[in-house]
């Protein structure tokens, strides 16, 4: 009974869990701050902390290792065959897998993002160039790959709070500068369905692209 209550309460807990969110927070201003809040801990992941330098013990003397008899070496088994792969499944097979593959990682970064909600995106960015002409000819070019780039973003995320600014630097001191910031969330459980959803598509996938036994 008592290993029963063990299970119920673990299983109880990872229940509870799936109920929180996982925070995001990315910051940047000359410097990149990214962190983790998962249910009650936080996780720094930059810039990493640094770890604290161990104490060297004395080495201790080692006796003299006396010769083992080394085991006899098992049968190395038959690696994976390219040619032999290709003749069973031919071009057009490999080629289908290929696409499949393609199509089950786009399909499950495209479902991961669509359960992000952003909360905060605030970018804002100074260009600057040699004098007033190279400053305008340099910010149309990271508006030309910033904003398209946040328009496949936002089109597949929601984000409540947008707020972002590119404007040219047309000072007598001109100074390229970039801040950014970015709060974001993601369920537990919207993570766990997308996991659950995926691996029996994986596991369909291996079992039709594994090469049939001679």
């Amino acid at each position: 009974m008592l290993a029963l209550y063990i299970i119920l309460g673990v299983l109880l807990i990872l229940f509870f869990l799936t109920l929180f969110n996982i925070y995001i927070y990315a910051d940047y201003n000359e410097q990149l701050f990214l962190s983790l809040k998962i249910a009650f801990i936080n996780i720094q992941l930059l810039p990493e902390k640094e770890k604290k330098k161990k104490k060297k013990t004395p080495e201790k003397k080692q006796k003299p290792k006396t010769k083992k008899k080394e085991p006899e070496k098992k049968k190395k088994e038959k690696s994976f065959d390219l040619k032999q792969y290709v003749k069973q499944k031919g071009i057009s097979g490999i080629l289908n897998i290929v696409k499949r593959v393609a199509k089950l990682a786009v399909g499950t970064l495209r479902d991961l993002f669509s359960h992000i909600t952003v909360t905060e995106l605030m970018i804002d960015i100074k260009v600057a160039g040699k004098d007033a002409g190279d400053s305008a000819v340099k910010y149309g070019q990271v508006c030309t790959v910033l904003f398209p780039s946040l328009k496949l973003i936002t089109d597949i995320v929601k984000v409540n709070d947008y707020n972002v600014n590119v404007n040219p630097d047309f000072s007598n001191e001109p100074k390229n500068s970039a801040k950014a910031k970015v709060t974001a969330k993601i369920r537990i459980i919207s993570i766990l369905k997308i996991v659950f959803s995926k691996a029996f598509a994986v596991l369909r996938l291996y079992l039709k692209a594994k090469p049939k036994k001679r």
